[in-house]
């Protein structure tokens, strides 16, 4: 059986991560397909379809998780995903290679705004599965009709359905209907007090935050691999993270190797933008970075990072990340690993010792994906408990 891994996908400022276990179960968290027609973007669809599995001839993945509805997070849904009922999906969905999503996380603040066709077609489908729930439709629980509900509802209520719902504070371990015993997510995000958010910048206040676990076998009292995801959240949901996550006594969900930089490693992190009127970070921000494990990776997905005034990416940002964890341990998703001139993901693979990062590698192909593979860090014991 092959190990996990977590695979960063190349897409400029937006977020595209697959989490592969070792039964194959993909986990998708955001996806921003671009059009592939410049000779410089990495095809992230046809990567797609060489990764996921296949249900009589059907793409699939297990989990797709939106963190919120920005487009830079659902870019391409509309177009790629296979939305409606599954038992209509035809040959001609095939030859378009639409990919069926088993289970879909859903987050009740996509409801609360919705600013492009994307978002739009996934809060729909959403309202579809709902429905089936709601309704005690025979077939709710069949793959392409799964939805699970992340978090706490705004305007739109779903208490009806609060069986199919995971809190901050929740630990998840099935995921397309199958119990997982190497792996789990940690619930951070969004609490309840994220809903008070307003402006522009409400959905990244809302967005869902989470900490992946891996393990290599069923008895490690520690985890091999701890990766975190947060969307596009900001320095106050951090604050209120770290806050409640003392409080409960969860100190095992802080711990890091992995950290998708949040906002494609924007000051937002940090503090208020502009960074030149906000420039000290906020301590709480800085304490959560504290929580990394020996030799651990920030990933900043988003275009190259330069000295400029442009945010994001932000430099000033990325120097606060390289003084936690070193330059080499500060990897940007369009630089990193070029081939040909072409970006390619970031691969780790999930080794008894810890995670293994890839070297780079200038290879021949548009779609290279994992390259050449070194162990680079190996576990603690901070986070102990088991899932």
């Amino acid at each position: 059986m092959a190990n996990a891994n977590i695979k960063y996908y190349p897409v400029g400022n937006g977020d595209n991560s697959l989490i592969t276990l070792e039964d194959n179960t993909t986990i998708l968290v955001d996806c921003n397909i671009r059009n592939c027609d410049n000779d410089d973007i990495y095809d992230v669809k046809a990567d797609f379809l060489k990764s996921v599995q296949y249900d009589n001839g059907i793409p699939h993945v297990d989990v797709f998780i939106l963190t919120h509805g920005d487009q830079d997070h659902c870019r391409g849904f509309k177009k790629h995903f296979y939305q409606g009922d599954p038992e209509n999906y035809k040959e001609s969905h095939k030859k378009e290679g639409l990919i069926r999503v088993d289970t879909m996380w859903f987050s009740p603040m996509i409801a609360e705004q919705h600013s492009n066709d994307d978002e739009d077609a996934y809060q729909k489908e959403a309202e579809r599965r709902l429905a089936l729930h709601r309704n005690k439709d025979s077939r709710k629980d069949n793959p392409g009709n799964r939805i699970k509900i992340i978090g706490y509802d705004g305007s739109t209520d779903y208490r009806d359905l609060d069986h199919l719902r995971a809190k901050p504070g929740d630990t998840v371990t099935r995921f397309n209907d199958k119990d997982q015993l190497l792996f789990s997510i940690f619930v951070h995000a969004p609490f309840k007090e994220h809903l008070e958010a307003e402006g522009d910048d409400k959905k990244n206040t809302t967005s869902i935050v989470f900490q992946a676990r891996f393990k290599n076998y069923s008895h490690q009292d520690d985890f091999s691999a701890l990766a975190m995801f947060g969307g596009d959240s900001d320095h106050t949901s951090w604050c209120i993270i770290l806050e409640k996550t003392k409080k409960y006594n969860n100190m095992h969900a802080l711990p890091w190797d992995l950290f998708l930089s949040p906002h494609h490693c924007s000051w937002s992190f940090f503090n208020d933008r502009p960074q030149e009127e906000n420039p000290v970070p906020k301590k709480t921000s800085l304490e959560v970075l504290d929580y990394r494990r020996r030799n651990a990776k920030v990933i900043a997905s988003s275009k190259t990072i330069v000295n400029d005034d442009d945010n994001p990416p932000h430099y000033e940002a990325k120097r606060e990340y390289v003084k936690k964890v070193t330059e080499s341990n500060f990897l940007n998703t369009s630089t990193h690993i070029v081939a040909k001139g072409i970006p390619q993901p970031i691969v780790f693979e999930v080794t008894p010792q810890g995670i293994i990062k890839p070297k780079q590698n200038e290879g021949s192909a548009r779609a290279i994906g994992g390259a050449a593979l070194g162990v680079v860090n190996s576990t603690s014991k901070y986070g102990s408990r088991s899932i």
